[in-house]
């Protein structure tokens, strides 16, 4: 057994990309030339779903991985379910924000300081969830490049 030394510093396992993904690692390497290219590859999560993405990446010197990811058109019919209740997640609250704007816009016209007052009040207390809010936006993004990549630029470009 290990003694614990709060002074070590833990080791850092690093593998060939080409065991990706059925060894863990905290970094790999392309087989070809060494490069890192850990952060072009997405390892799967337990009750998460796949991200969206290229399935292969191709390193610099041309060494093609897996790379963790799926593309839209291999999803099952139950992932692109459950990808689409997002959408329509970010559709409301895009109605949302479009609805404070319609309020700001009509607060400035009237010149109206309660109304003003309760509009900073709802900003104050939506800040933090600003950042679950942008990631919500980006995924009919993620889609459409996705589609984009398998059915308008062809195949070649998604694996």
């Amino acid at each position: 057994m290990e003694a614990l030394n709060p002074n070590s510093r833990p080791q850092t396992k690093q593998l060939p990309a080409s065991e990706f993904p059925d060894h863990p690692a905290d970094v790999y390497v392309c087989d070809k030339c060494g490069r890192d290219i850990t952060a072009h590859l997405r390892r799967g999560r337990a009750h998460v779903r796949p991200p969206l993405g290229t399935t292969r990446y191709t390193c610099l010197c041309g060494q093609r991985y897996l790379s963790g990811a799926t593309e839209w058109d291999y999803l099952s019919d139950w992932s692109k379910r459950q990808w689409l209740m997002d959408v329509g997640l970010a559709a409301i609250l895009s109605a949302t924000l479009a609805f404070f704007s319609i309020l700001i816009y009509f607060a400035a016209l009237h010149h109206s300081t309660i109304l003003f007052a309760f509009l900073a009040l709802a900003l104050l207390f939506s800040l933090r969830f600003f950042p679950l809010f942008i990631a919500i936006l980006a995924i009919p993004l993620e889609i459409m490049a996705s589609l984009w990549r398998t059915r308008v630029m062809g195949n070649r470009h998604a694996e």
